[in-house]
């Protein structure tokens, strides 16, 4: 009997210490709730599983609603997850649906449209564009961007489409920063210079070797663990995202 009264005791004097705040502490059974209805700078530390199951409807239980969340591990969400802001991920984003964007209808305010991303059994990055041969031939400058973050490892292709002639053309040298295209010789002398369309792909430097057949247990599980040593551009990544994490324990500590 002292201890249990002993606990309550202790349980009282954190809701008064809270209550002048504007916060509460609720504490059952099964759970404890945290809320706060006046100062945004106040932060919960938490660690360990954090759950959420279940329940009513509306903002009850069930529902999670922060300005911001930082993750630093895993984070699994099997509900409906609702963000206003920029989701940053410094690792694998697995989805087992569709990855939309949602764009308003032009004409219908009742109406989104929902467009569906690609899916590919490789890291893709895509340069696209329209150009027009001289003299038979056309030398293309692919974006700085993608030059930057396109492999010289894997492949690239090149799909050339010509547009109001029936004309032929090829793709005479290719790198990650040029294409040159030419005509077939016949073709220029009966149609002259043509405008074409074009789409130059690879495969984004340091992600050459995805695995994309992988052990079910560990996807499920959310084990899915990266190689010892990381290429070059995954240790940048992870540099990126060490960095990250130390801005924001500084900004937990100035707001403390």
């Amino acid at each position: 009997m002292k201890k249990q009264f002993r606990s309550i005791a202790v349980m009282s004097t954190i809701a008064m210490s809270f209550s002048i705040a504007s916060a509460q502490i609720n504490l059952d059974a099964n759970s404890i709730n945290f809320r706060n209805y006046d100062n945004p700078a106040h932060i919960t530390y938490h660690y360990g599983d954090l759950r959420l199951q279940g329940g009513a409807s509306g903002d009850t239980w069930g529902w999670l609603q922060c300005n911001r969340i930082v993750n630093i591990g895993n984070m699994v969400n099997y509900g409906s997850l609702v963000c206003s802001g920029t989701i940053d991920v410094f690792q694998n984003l697995n989805v087992y649906g569709t990855k939309n964007f949602v764009h308003p209808h032009p004409t219908d305010s009742t109406k989104l449209i929902k467009y569906i991303a690609i899916e590919s059994g490789e890291a893709l990055t895509v340069a696209r564009g329209t150009a027009k041969t001289e003299n038979g031939k056309a030398e293309i400058e692919l974006p700085d961007h993608f030059s930057l973050v396109t492999s010289e490892k894997a492949p690239l292709t090149v799909l050339l489409t010509p547009e109001s002639a029936p004309v032929l053309l090829y793709t005479k040298n290719k790198s990650k920063t040029n294409v040159t295209v030419a005509m077939k010789k016949s073709d220029l002398f009966e149609f002259g210079d043509v405008q074409f369309a074009f789409q130059v792909t690879g495969v984004r430097d340091g992600f050459e070797d995805e695995e994309i057949i992988v052990d079910t247990d560990k996807m499920l599980k959310n084990e899915r663990e990266e190689p010892k040593e990381l290429n070059p551009v995954k240790q940048r990544i992870r540099d990126i995202a060490k960095k990250a994490r130390k801005i924001n324990e500084k900004e937990k500590k100035d707001k403390k």
